[in-house]
């Protein structure tokens, strides 16, 4: 294993620059006045002339952050480790916008280049507790490329577990919470659980993770903003809203039905795959933001935040 300190990995490589890469790119940048030695690259899709991605490189320029761009469907994992090559650290932000297999292609061209460490796409649930067969194929992947991870020695990795965004339990196609009927639709038990992290709250313990000392390695890593269940969900929602909420148990057989007859549905099959009594949430005591001490927004604070009313 290379035996590097902290302050040795330098060139770092940020891959996707989405909703939680740029929190990430931001908890980097956000490091820079105590590690002055750290360069910052994003690794994007071919850009497109958006007004969107020509604010996004405007940003990017005045961070002094290099850009690369790569079509991961286009590119081979050789050609993917060539770019690769020259970076110390590689933080994959990228999601599953690439398709199936791209997690695991983005992760053997990462092994193939020999990267000193490497923070995967690994950024929610608990796929070690959930295992194989979960009905979503992505997730199964993702225990692939910890397979892929673990069978090595040369690369350092760091993989950190988030639950889910905290905005996206708010989505209305999710079909968790209905604000405007008040009710809160329990996936599979009321005293079932969820784990909710602010994509900024990811960055910003991302970037603490990786200068941690002594360094972390080869580790799962849990963070949270905010560990509730259904039921303290629908208490929080009561208050905050100064009106009753209804809980409404939607139980896993009716979720099973709706998932068959809707295969395409991804809201169906997040619904299924939600409505676990583990692997989708850990108690707020047992995170990497809880023993250090580092403020994070729960859900409660994330509701004033966003002024939901």
């Amino acid at each position: 294993m290379n035996n590097y300190v902290n302050n040795h990995w330098r060139n770092i490589l940020i891959i996707g620059a989405g909703e939680l890469g740029m929190a990430v790119i931001k908890g980097f940048y956000a490091q820079r006045e105590s590690h002055p030695e750290i360069r910052l690259t994003v690794l994007l899709r071919p850009q497109s002339a958006s007004q969107n991605a020509q604010q996004r490189a405007e940003q990017l320029a005045q961070w002094d952050i290099g850009i690369l761009t790569a079509d991961f469907n286009a590119v081979s994992i050789g050609e993917l480790a060539q770019l690769f090559t020259p970076y110390d650290a590689i933080i994959n932000c990228c999601g599953f916008v690439g398709g199936m297999g791209t997690q695991i292609k983005i992760t053997e061209a990462v092994l193939l280049a020999k990267v000193a460490r490497y923070f995967p796409w690994q950024f929610g649930v608990d796929y070690d507790r959930i295992g194989e067969n979960s009905g979503q194929p992505v997730w199964d992947e993702q225990l692939a490329v910890r397979s892929l991870l673990r069978a090595q020695q040369q690369t350092q990795w760091v993989i950190v577990s988030t639950g889910m965004f905290t905005s996206f339990l708010f989505e209305a196609d999710f079909g968790v919470v209905n604000l405007a009927s008040r009710t809160v639709h329990a996936l599979g038990d009321a005293e079932f659980a969820l784990t909710l992290t602010t994509p900024e709250d990811i960055g910003r313990l991302t970037a603490s993770l990786f200068f941690h000392t002594p360094a972390i390695s080869n580790e799962v890593i849990y963070i949270a903003g905010d560990t509730l269940t259904y039921t303290q969900l629908t208490a929080l929602l009561g208050q905050h809203f100064a009106t009753d909420f209804t809980c409404q148990v939607e139980r896993i057989t009716t979720l099973k039905a709706a998932n068959i007859n809707a295969p395409h549905d991804r809201y169906a099959a997040y619904r299924l795959a939600f409505a676990r009594e583990d692997g989708v949430s850990w108690p707020m005591v047992n995170t990497y933001n809880y023993r250090e001490g580092i403020e994070v927004t729960s859900v409660k604070q994330w509701l004033v935040q966003e002024k939901m009313k």
